[in-house]
């Protein structure tokens, strides 16, 4: 047990000193960035981000986060090449919506860029995503931190770049997507090995049986991510035409910054704690314990960064980023909160994949994702559309939002103590 524990902080620290180092870039610059760009600007960029992980998710139908789940090595692989196939045929018909919605509109070069831009973005994440899975199966945890700094490191260099020659929000979709194409440096080359090595061993029939086996990931875990991700590009184009671009940009600057320990801390560990869990399984021990301890770890991770947040979010945000974002800090303030809560619980995530829990995580996921879309959707009609009645909804929703992710702690060590629900 304790060589176990081990092995897992050990992990933990290896994947989190790359995410550290890889966040640090873009947190150290973005204080550049905020003073060159417009908050129209970055929001530009947050809607860009919101579509290619919408787009990436459904790709491949969610397969490859079953890739550290089969016990054979040539069976993984088996599914690490059905999602990459997949997701050639899903980009192939999103091109199509591409061009059929192109024809709809006016001809303007930003919008086709725009479309361009998302649907490459998109091939280049799915295949991150991939080997990011391939990666945490094999224990090959300093591949991703490898990944994450490339990404960060030629993103976030761009950016400052292409916004010294001003080129706006063009030059930061531009930079986002290159960073994108950085990161799979890391992979492709184990892609070339694993696929050489693994070539005798092709078999149509047993990746039929792996796709039915595994099933439960387009049918259930699919539609959960795509109600997530959904919901955060809908509430990104209905504060843009409800109140305005500028207001979008502040609120996504400000969950973008809230979500930084979730990005340096919470998804390494994550990635760890699947491998782990997903291992403890197989051979039957409780994950309970392991599920109670990372989460109490976490609440106390949070506290003295969400608290800052949370008593001086305004004025910090105006010191670091400019004056011109101190509305997005007072925004951060209200927020602290939720996100705290999304922190505690974001590493349990996979514990419906693995305890074959995904139906009543995604009607979860629907209520969560429906008390957001009422806030930002309706309660607009009856509180206003000005800057004062976006904040009271803000403060309505960071509330809500709070009590059902604590709400949502307390049932994932309850599934957790009662185990694995038997296939169906």
């Amino acid at each position: 047990m304790i060589k176990k524990r081990g092995e897992f902080f050990h992990a933990v620290l290896v994947l989190s000193s790359g995410t550290v180092l890889a966040q640090a870039v873009g947190y150290l610059i973005s204080p550049i960035l905020t003073r060159i760009y417009t908050t129209e600007e970055m929001g530009d960029m947050g809607v860009y981000m919101r579509a290619v992980g919408f787009i990436a998710a459904l790709g491949t139908l969610r397969y490859e986060m079953a890739l550290p789940l089969p016990k054979n090595d040539a069976h993984s692989f088996l599914l690490y090449k059905v999602s990459l196939k997949i997701a050639l045929y899903m980009l192939l018909a999103c091109s199509i919506v591409g061009l059929l919605y192109l024809f709809t509109q006016p001809f303007s070069w930003n919008q086709l860029g725009f479309v361009g831009f998302t649907l490459a973005g998109s091939l280049a994440m799915i295949f991150m995503n991939v080997g990011t899975n391939w990666a945490i199966r094999k224990k090959q945890f300093k591949s991703i931190s490898i990944s994450k700094m490339l990404n960060a490191g030629v993103s976030n260099g761009l950016r400052w770049t292409f916004g010294l020659l001003g080129m706006g929000s063009f030059g930061l979709i531009l930079a986002t997507f290159l960073g994108f194409v950085a990161s799979c440096f890391s992979f492709l080359k184990d892609f070339k090995v694993l696929h050489t090595f693994y070539k005798p061993q092709k078999s149509s029939r047993k990746t039929a049986v792996l796709l039915r086996d595994y099933k439960q990931f387009p049918m259930v875990s699919l539609p959960h991510v795509l109600i997530d991700l959904g919901r955060d590009l809908l509430i990104a184009a209905l504060v843009i035409s409800i109140f305005s671009k500028d207001v979008f940009g502040s609120y996504n600057h400000s969950y973008t910054i809230l979500r930084l320990p979730l990005m340096v801390i919470g998804a390494s560990i994550g990635q760890v704690f699947y491998n782990r869990c997903s291992v403890m399984v197989n051979q039957g021990e409780s994950i309970f314990p392991l599920i109670k301890r990372t989460m109490a770890i976490l609440f106390l991770l949070s506290l003295v960064p969400f608290g800052v947040i949370f008593f001086i979010g305004e004025p910090l945000f105006g010191f670091v980023f400019s004056e011109a974002w101190q509305e997005s800090g007072y925004f951060s303030e209200i927020m602290a909160p939720w996100l705290m809560m999304n922190f505690v619980i974001s590493p349990v995530s996979s514990i419906p994949m693995i305890l074959n829990r995904q139906k009543e995580y995604f009607i979860i996921g629907l209520i969560g994702t429906a008390m957001q879309l009422v806030c930002f959707g309706l309660l607009p009609f009856w509180i206003g559309t000005t800057k004062d009645a976006f904040v009271t909804i803000l403060w309505f929703m960071s509330i809500s939002q709070a009590l059902f992710l604590l709400f949502g702690v307390f049932y994932a060590l309850y599934i957790a103590k009662i185990g694995l629900r038997p296939a169906l």
